[in-house]
């Protein structure tokens, strides 16, 4: 079962980053999302799943990870 990490601002920052990197290779006219009448933003399913397996954004959760395990490791010590 996936378990829930908080991210620092850093952290959202370089996912957005990655993001836009994967946005920029997309035609202009593709539909990516919407907002909704809340003002959410919703991800069409394929921009996420293009999200997901674009290689600089599993980079960046990769090093998130990383840096949450050196985290954890240290609290207990």
């Amino acid at each position: 079962m996936a378990r829930e990490r908080r991210l620092d601002a850093r952290d959202v920052e370089a996912i957005f980053r990655a993001f836009a990197e994967v946005m920029r290779e997309l035609p202009p006219d593709t539909e990516a999302g919407l907002l909704d009448g809340s003002g959410d933003l919703r991800l069409a399913p394929d921009i996420g799943r293009k999200l997901r397996t674009a290689r600089g954004v599993r980079d960046v959760l990769r090093q998130i990870r990383l840096a949450q395990s050196e985290r954890d490791s240290g609290e207990g010590t």
